[in-house]
């Protein structure tokens, strides 16, 4: 291995944080970067949407900064997802870079929950139900072979940790 440590290691997640901490200050000044693990998100913002206009500069800052350490943005999972409230209408606008075109989602998972255009949750409620009819049936299956103490941990281990994850949103 000539760079970077092996996939699974221990070091891997610490060393990709440290090599990535400074993509963030790239494009403080022209969006809002929010960096987790390895997902990355850059928020625009304009509260007036007349005027809101997609700035490629970010794109090309956030180009160079992979230029300058040696990684390429993979266009192919880059996504464009518009908020806003029920009332307002879309931006019609196609944001590219270069020849690269960004694809536009009505709908993302950002850390595990499904975000759409509005903030309905449907989606992300429909994924829960389907998660929760299988926690279920596999509780249901098992509950004649088990304790009521082995009944109980399964519950907060599929139950529980599926309704309370992500409730502050």
């Amino acid at each position: 291995m000539q760079h970077g440590v092996p996939q699974c290691s221990v070091l891997g997640p610490l060393s990709f944080l440290i090599y990535i901490n400074d993509l963030s200050k790239s494009v403080s000044d022209k969006s809002s970067p929010i960096l987790f693990a390895d997902d990355t998100s850059f928020i625009k913002a304009n509260p007036n949407k007349d005027k809101f206009k997609f700035n490629t500069e970010i794109f090309s800052e956030i180009n160079k900064w992979f230029h300058r350490n040696l990684l390429t943005l993979n266009y192919d999972k880059t996504y464009f997802l518009q908020f806003l409230t029920k009332s307002d209408y879309e931006i019609n606008m196609q944001v590219s870079f270069g020849d690269k075109k960004i694809a536009t989602a009505r709908s993302l998972k950002f850390l595990e929950l499904t975000i759409d255009t509005t903030f309905t949750w449907k989606q992300h409620i429909s994924e829960l139900t389907t998660r929760m009819n299988k926690a279920c049936y596999a509780i249901t299956s098992i509950k004649p072979f088990m304790s009521l103490d082995v009944l109980r941990s399964t519950y907060f281990l599929y139950v529980h940790s599926i309704i309370s994850y992500g409730i502050i949103f």
